[in-house]
């Protein structure tokens, strides 16, 4: 029995989407890029913020319009009514004869769906490349905006959807037998072969050991004849010549040869409601291997757990002194920072479910819908806020020392915690909508008392102090310290961004 490679593993867990169906998957990218097209289209961006997006409008506006045009066709064609047709009008381009064979039938269908899902790939990839590279790089007065708002809930999610589309499409394009190597690159129409021992269904895809079972299949097979594609041309029209099966060389595609690395987690329910962008995370793989590279120069690291000044709990501040350094590897050193982590990222849990006055036997639900990417914005709010999780790194030459948090190394650990304590802890309750309805009334009640508190501090002000500017701007200055940095940010999860 041949067993699956750890990067054939990957490539599955990539797809899984996949698995619930061609219209799951579809449906999933739709709302994503409706969602976008929402947000560009919203009065919700600031002035300033839209002067700067501007620039970029154009390219996202035509990516988004040709995006969601696209996968509504190919939405409407994989109806079964429509493929069906589909199937019967294209079945003389592929054979000859109908021998109303249902394997031939299925791979049509299969053809026909992978060219789809193909075209819109190619159509999509380079557009999306060139708007997260402009946006990466062009100059924002918001970095917020920039980095969270824009790239990470919004450019990066459509990519990684890509990104999951091209594995999808390589694995299909290999149990087709397509002998263009750039199928991916290229709009010209692709030569599949047809082979009557193959299953031409969905469930194929995600067979254990596709590549190496099909190099064997294709070995003890050798001399039998197949049911080839009768002859394309180069558009995909038929010849006239239709008796000799088309000679195809099978080649296993490159990404079974490269390692994969999931970045991303997409901690998603069975509903659309608990299946949204506040459920996704990533990180930017460079960058955290850049930051990786932090702990081989680190001299000191600021480790101490604590929410403020008030809430500070133990002071452990580590000062590596050479002596200590040269006993000390970098992984070590990542071991001992990853395990600080840990320990904040408990303490950050407790901070909120007190702050919140979340039950206990709510805990883990409550952080599922929460979702990732809002711990991790709670739990940077709180480095920084407290000055801890700092690394001390030297430069090359030794004469500079820069204090860093590193920010992909925290994201990538958020994801760690979500899959190792999260996501264990918490089982169909997810799936529970009144649970979720009673959890955002409870946080509602405590965002009315906690409004309630900051407006009473702003009356408690002096006089001078409210004349000297507008009230507004006085609320903006005082915000996180009358009603919590985090609390804003757990308010904005579940009162304002509501996911139902």
């Amino acid at each position: 029995m041949l067993e699956a490679t750890q990067e054939e593993d990957l490539e599955l867990k990539k797809i899984a989407d996949f698995r619930k169906g061609y219209q799951y998957f579809i449906s999933g990218f739709q709302t994503l890029i409706a969602g976008f097209l929402q947000f560009v289209s919203s009065g919700a961006i600031s002035e300033a913020n839209k002067r700067d997006l501007l620039p970029y409008r154009k390219a996202i506006d035509q990516e988004l319009e040709k995006a969601q045009k696209k996968l509504k066709e190919i939405s409407v064609n994989l109806d079964e009514k429509h493929m069906y047709v589909l199937v019967k009008k294209e079945y003389s381009r592929y054979f000859t004869r109908n021998v109303g064979e249902a394997n031939r039938d299925d791979f049509v269908q299969f053809h026909i769906t992978f060219e789809m899902l193909r075209f819109f790939y190619i159509e999509s990839r380079e557009g999306w490349e060139y708007i997260r590279k402009a946006v990466s790089m062009g100059k924002f007065n918001d970095s917020e905006f920039q980095n969270s708002v824009l790239l990470t809930f919004r450019i990066y999610p459509t990519i990684e959807r890509l990104n999951q589309l091209e594995i999808f499409l390589k694995r299909m394009g290999y149990i087709l037998r397509i002998d263009n190597q750039n199928f991916l690159t290229e709009f010209k129409p692709t030569k599949p072969t047809f082979n009557e021992n193959t299953v031409y269904r969905l469930s194929s895809i995600f067979e254990e050991n596709l590549y190496a079972k099909s190099e064997k299949r294709q070995a003890e097979e050798d001399g039998l004849s197949y049911f080839g594609i009768e002859g394309f041309d180069d558009r995909g029209i038929k010849q006239e010549k239709q008796d000799e099966p088309v000679s195809v060389k099978i080649t296993k595609p490159s990404v079974a040869k490269k390692e994969i690395v999931v970045n991303y987690i997409q901690a998603y329910g069975k509903y659309s409601w608990n299946s949204d962008l506040h459920y996704y995370f990533r990180y930017e793989l460079d960058k955290y291997n850049q930051e990786k590279e932090f702990f081989k120069s680190t001299i000191n690291m600021d480790l101490h757990l604590g929410a403020d000044e008030q809430l500070l709990r133990s002071e452990m501040i580590r000062s590596l002194t050479s002596a200590e350094k040269k006993s000390k590897s970098a992984v070590d050193i990542e071991i001992e920072y990853l395990s600080f982590l840990n320990a904040f990222f408990g303490f950050c849990e407790n901070i909120v479910l007190m702050s919140m006055a979340i039950p206990s036997q709510f805990k883990w639900v409550f952080f599922f819908h929460l979702g990732p990417s809002h711990f991790y914005m709670i739990a940077k709010k709180f480095l920084t806020e407290v000055g801890t999780g700092f690394l001390h790194v030297k430069s090359s030459d030794g004469k500079k020392v820069t204090r860093v948090i590193p920010s992909e190394v925290v994201k990538k650990h958020v994801i760690d915690y979500w899959n190792e304590m999260v996501l264990p802890n918490v089982g169909e309750e997810k799936n529970n909508l009144a649970l979720l309805k009673k959890i955002t009334e409870m946080i509602e009640d405590k965002y009315k008392e906690i409004s309630a508190h900051t407006i009473q501090r702003y009356d408690e002000l002096d006089q001078s102090i409210k004349d000297s500017k507008p009230r507004v701007q006085i609320f903006r200055e005082y915000m996180n310290e009358w009603m919590g940095a985090a609390n804003i940010i757990v308010f904005k999860r579940f009162v304002k961004n509501k996911s139902y």
